[in-house]
């Protein structure tokens, strides 16, 4: 992938009497625009590294290696051999993995290394690395399931810093962390920009909420041929929109289902909860999506019917789904429970079902069934699995029709956008 994700065509409108100016368009366009890039350069990268193992780089396996260190005289022997081994190492551009064992090393000046990371909840107080006497070298294994996918940094003393051996990067909230895929991980190809196929258009909106009280950027995903046809399509509302777009790459993931037919085309509408794209201390989320009324409603009597209005979307329920990772799957399994009428569809990833000492599973347990087709996924590494599990417990007995899945990798963006093509096939799917 040698292109940004971000490559679509844009035109700005105003909503519920709240105008943005060009300028205002152009800087977030090109916001979101950088941030795709860095999240898919980083994924191109990743793609891209070597697929040997790393006893096939370097030639031995790590046992061996540490034997072949104790065995040598003295210090500066020793460091040779480690130098010679972290060299083939670097140009590897991994970690050590063997089977389903990692080898995390550091090589260089510290009193205490460790690994905070998606393992440990990441806690840089466990997971201390051991030091080899008489060299520069630390190292810690650990045992990993085959097909596991995890984020890490090192924790050299009171600093935390990526893996210099490892040149694997994943783009999260809060920036890049390094990162591993264990041996039967099978990396997502349906977030790779294509230039060969056809691309939606993207259209940027201020909404203007007299219920929040606020304006808010939304972002409105045209499948390709929107504009010549005279149907009318399927929606996803998405909370957590620019993050959806920067982090998750969903754009390059519903322009490839459609080109291949996997789904049939839909309309996206991305809500962000910052007021103030360019900032993250705008971000209401913590407020709007820990089940509020007051945001489903603006959601459902402010947004869904001004956009009913400029967009050609199918009005019906069944064919109206909402979507979102951790707090914002609460919201959208709340949204869709309360306002059965305008949400049909409901898709959560890793879901904080706990929030409120599980009002959402308690609410959905005693109150009737409603007609809402539900999604639940989770990774399996320190993530949302025990509510997600007493969730998919409840809508099972209560008779929901539902999809659940779970995956060996952590609370991140890089799952939930490994995710995005199970939840629109579900939906949406023509095969």
């Amino acid at each position: 992938m040698t292109r940004s994700a971000y490559h679509y065509q844009h035109s700005s409108r105003s909503l519920m009497n709240s105008r943005l100016t060009r300028s205002t368009v152009n800087t977030t366009l090109k916001i979101l625009s950088m941030a795709s890039l860095v999240t898919a350069t980083a994924t191109a990268r990743a793609m891209s590294l070597d697929q040997q193992t790393s006893t096939e780089t370097t030639g031995r396996r790590f046992r061996s290696f540490l034997e072949l260190v104790g065995s040598k005289p003295d210090s500066a022997t020793k460091e040779r051999v480690i130098e010679d081994y972290l060299r083939r190492l670097r140009e590897h551009g991994r970690p050590v993995i063997e089977d389903s064992s990692v080898v995390f090393l550091y090589y260089g000046n510290g009193t205490r290394v460790s690994i905070p990371s998606d393992l440990n909840g990441w806690n840089a107080t466990v997971d201390t690395m051991k030091r080899i006497v008489g060299t520069r070298l630390f190292f810690l294994e650990k045992n990993v399931e085959a097909a596991a996918r995890f984020e890490y940094k090192l924790a050299v003393d009171s600093t935390w810093i990526l893996d210099p051996i490892n040149q694997q990067q994943a783009i999260g909230g809060y920036g890049p962390n390094s990162e591993i895929w264990m041996p039967k991980y099978v990396p997502p190809q349906e977030i790779v920009y294509r230039d060969s196929i056809a691309h939606g258009r993207l259209d940027s909106l201020s909404f203007k909420s007299a219920l929040l009280k606020r304006t808010h950027p939304v972002f409105v995903y045209l499948p390709p041929g929107y504009k010549s046809s005279h149907k009318k399509y399927p929606t996803l509302y998405v909370t957590d929109g620019g993050e959806y777009i920067t982090l998750a790459l969903m754009l390059n993931v519903l322009d490839n289902l459609i080109a291949d037919k996997r789904i049939e085309p839909i309309i996206a509408v991305f809500v962000d909860p910052r007021t103030d794209i360019r900032s993250a201390a705008t971000s209401t989320r913590m407020f709007d999506y820990s089940l509020s009324d007051t945001f489903v409603n603006a959601l459902a009597t402010e947004l869904h019917p001004k956009l009913l209005k400029r967009y050609r979307m199918d009005p019906s329920p069944d064919n109206t789904g909402i979507m979102g990772a951790s707090l914002g799957g609460l919201i959208s399994a709340y949204a869709a429970y309360t306002r059965p009428d305008v949400f049909g569809l409901a898709a959560c990833q890793s879901p904080a079902f706990w929030w409120k000492d599980d009002a959402i599973i308690k609410l959905i347990s005693a109150g009737p069934k409603k007609p809402v087709k539900f999604y639940v996924d989770t990774g399996t590494i320190r993530d949302a699995q025990e509510g997600a599990r007493r969730m998919k417990a409840v809508l099972e007995q209560k008779g929901y029709q539902t999809r659940y899945a779970e995956h060996p990798e952590g609370h991140n963006w890089v799952n939930w956008r490994a995710r995005l093509d199970d939840i629109l096939e579900y939906f949406w799917g023509t095969r």
